[in-house]
């Protein structure tokens, strides 16, 4: 037998064993669910289930040496351990080992996503699949956002994310893999089934014993990512071009030009190291930062370095509403210079909904004084600036530091977020219905804006959370009355003494 032959043979027997073993854990957890209402006779159930499938499952990795590949790591012994980790004796509980935070816990899960998925993508030259890979990429942020944001203790966050994203991961990756020849489709499967292998385990608890710890994720990544991409588990705020190319959000925005009305410093980023370098079929030049044009630059600059009170709304509100819409026809321009346009009869649309948008998050501010101290104006779960846009979620795609301090860059992004979300979310999922209402595509847009890919039709459920049915009813006031020429409503906004003192 040819040594590509053996490779063959030797994966197609681990990919069955791993699927068989994830299969076998998943009924055994039926079994234990239905064995009785008793803890104890459900425990004794699955600590049988565990005691089969474990040692077959580790046969199953022992094949012949003449079947072995003749140099270079096995990933498949990575599989071999994770799951040898469960065979052994319980922690000592008297000594628990350190529990990762809400906080750790979303920024390990999303540096393994983020990592993952743009290698992946980046297989592929189908922008409709790398559109596919960016929403799980999205979807896994907004996770840790709203687990953050919920004050409900999570004693295993890591893996609470890690369950919540690997049913939207594995499809995609299963698929790409028809796709890509045997040498990359070999690791992205391996991938796939330790992934799945670890959550059919999580169905059994702790008495399987298979916890998912950083180690874990870490063992996964291997499967995947050459040695030299690094800790996969690094997390930083630094730019990435690559990113925002590869997902088609073009090159950099023009550069941020921070307030002088900030003395403190601004969130840093940590300089983007060559572990984000993508060896795959996108290796394509990374463009040149976009350019501004001198006026809107310089009125933007003007209302960067501007605390507005209320006697100076009749000349502030004017001048922002201009850069709104300058920012709107950019990015509509933008846009559709990289091949990512929408209709033009959706243009006015999209351009009172930037306003609306600005109004309904900010009131069309980029700072507030708090305790005689400018700073950003920041949600309570970290979003920022005039368009309210999460670090946490667009982190690579934009400057951290421009968000927080340069109202035309935090416009821009907040512009080119809303487009994105525009097209290829409430457009191309025909949101404006069989009546071709318009005004349901804004809703639908500023849906997913506010609370990520899961939101885009919960303007309409009937059964929706009291605060999320309000969120959407003021922004649709709002957007009303940016569409009837009344945007500069937006002033009454203005009457608390906290903005402007």
């Amino acid at each position: 037998m040819t040594a590509a032959g053996a490779d063959a043979v030797r994966d197609e027997r681990i990919a069955a064993a791993a699927g068989s073993a994830a299969a076998r854990v998943a009924r055994a957890t039926a079994l234990a669910t239905v064995a009785g209402s008793g803890w104890r006779r459900a425990r004794r159930w699955t600590a049988r289930a565990f005691g089969f499938v474990l040692p077959l499952f580790l046969a199953s990795l022992a094949m012949p040496a003449a079947l072995a590949r003749d140099s270079g790591p096995n990933p498949w012994e990575v599989v071999g351990e994770i799951l040898r980790q469960s065979g052994k004796p319980a922690a000592d509980h008297r000594r628990p080992r350190a529990a990762v935070s809400k906080v750790e816990a979303a920024e390990l899960w999303d540096a393994f996503l983020t990592r993952i998925v743009k290698h992946a993508a980046g297989e592929s030259e189908d922008a409709a699949r790398r559109q596919q890979f960016l929403l799980v990429l999205l979807s896994g942020r907004y996770d840790g956002v709203a687990l953050l944001a919920s004050e409900v203790p999570v004693p295993e966050p890591l893996r609470e994310l890690f369950l919540l994203s690997w049913d939207r991961l594995a499809p995609e990756l299963r698929q790409l893999a028809k796709d890509l020849d045997s040498q990359a489709a070999r690791s992205l499967r391996a991938l796939v089934e330790a992934g799945d292998a670890l959550r059919a385990a999580q169905a059994l608890g702790d008495t399987l014993g298979v916890p998912v710890t950083p180690q874990t994720l870490r063992e996964l990544a291997r499967l995947l990512l050459p040695a030299s991409a690094g800790d996969p588990l690094a997390y930083d705020l630094a730019l990435d071009p690559e990113l925002r190319l590869l997902f088609g959000f073009g090159a950099p925005l023009p550069a941020a030009q921070p307030s002088r009305l900030l003395r403190s410093s601004l969130p840093a980023a940590t300089p983007a190291s060559g572990s984000w370098f993508i060896a795959s079929a996108f290796a394509a030049p990374l463009p040149a930062p976009l350019l501004i044009d001198p006026e809107t630059a310089a009125l933007a600059q003007r209302l960067n370095d501007w605390l507005p009170t209320r006697s100076d709304l009749p000349a502030y509100l004017p001048a922002m509403r201009t850069l709104l819409q300058r920012t709107a026809d950019a990015t509509l321009q933008q846009r559709e210079s990289i091949g990512r346009p929408i209709e033009a009869r959706f243009n006015d649309l999209f351009r009172d909904l930037v306003l609306a948008t600005a109004w309904q998050e900010s009131c069309w501010r980029q700072f507030v004084r708090r305790k005689g101290k400018v700073q950003p104006i920041q949600s309570g779960i970290g979003a920022v600036g005039l368009m309210q846009v999460y670090p946490r979620v667009w982190r690579g795609f934009y400057d951290v530091a421009g968000l927080h301090g340069d109202v035309g860059y935090n416009g821009r992004a907040g512009a080119e977020i809303l487009h994105h979300y525009l097209r290829d979310y409430a457009l191309a999922r025909r949101e404006q219905g069989t009546a071709g209402d318009a005004d349901e595509l804004a809703r639908a847009t500023y849906a997913v804006y506010n609370g990520g890919p899961g939101h885009l039709n919960r303007y309409r459920q009937p059964k929706q959370r009291a605060d999320l049915r309000e969120i959407d009813r003021s922004f649709l006031e709002k957007y009303l009355a940016v569409k009837e020429g009344k945007e500069l409503e937006v002033g009454r906004c203005f009457s608390g003494a906290d903005s402007l003192r």
